[in-house]
């Protein structure tokens, strides 16, 4: 009685089968990770708009830039004493231009109120954005601690462009009664 067994050939060809479905499945699983991050971010933009919103039903204004976190300022106002949000979501693209290790672990945000005097805003604000850094960690927003007060310069992330694509993923809201806003090189808004 004859054994069958594989030949080295038979082998290789398997092998080489394998090590193919295995290069076209893991950049696959890779970019479906950076999907789920993007959807994760689009998301908690959302929450935090909502949260944004409620605030100014109640206050009339939006929360100040949280460059101002030191004092009662930015975020803090969204959880405490009233909690608009549970929790400040963590961005799962952290910006690698932030000095700042609280804005580095959160998603950026400007709200044109960069100047508070004796914790007295001098003017409400009234617009909002919120920034990620998106998949290539390259804050490329440019004056939106400014806004919406001065000229604000945003390149969009667009999934279709790859998901290394530069870019941020932003969100924004309220009305705009000064300064300018370019998005992707063409003006959106401003007076």
């Amino acid at each position: 009685m004859r054994r069958r067994a594989f030949t080295l050939i038979e082998l290789l060809i398997v092998v080489a089968i394998i090590g193919i479905l295995a290069a076209i499945a893991v950049p696959n699983f890779m970019n479906a990770r950076v999907r789920a991050k993007v959807a994760r971010v689009q998301s908690d933009l959302k929450a935090i708009s909502t949260a944004l919103e409620q605030y100014y039903m109640d206050w009339n204004s939006y929360v100040e830039d949280h460059d101002n976190d030191a004092g009662p300022f930015g975020f803090k106002r969204l959880t405490t004493p009233v909690a608009y949000m549970s929790g400040w979501p963590r961005d799962p693209f952290p910006s690698n231009h932030q000095e700042n290790q609280v804005e580095n672990m959160t998603y950026e945000f400007g709200s044109g109120d960069a100047n508070v005097t004796n914790s007295t805003k001098q003017w409400p604000s009234n617009a909002y954005v919120i920034i990620c850094s998106g998949p290539n960690l390259g804050e490329e927003v440019s004056g939106n601690d400014s806004f919406p007060w001065g000229p604000v310069y945003i390149l969009e992330f667009d999934i279709s462009n790859g998901v290394t694509s530069n870019g941020d993923i932003i969100r924004m809201g309220g009305e705009w009664h000064r300064g300018f806003i370019f998005m992707n090189g063409v003006p959106v808004a401003g007076h």
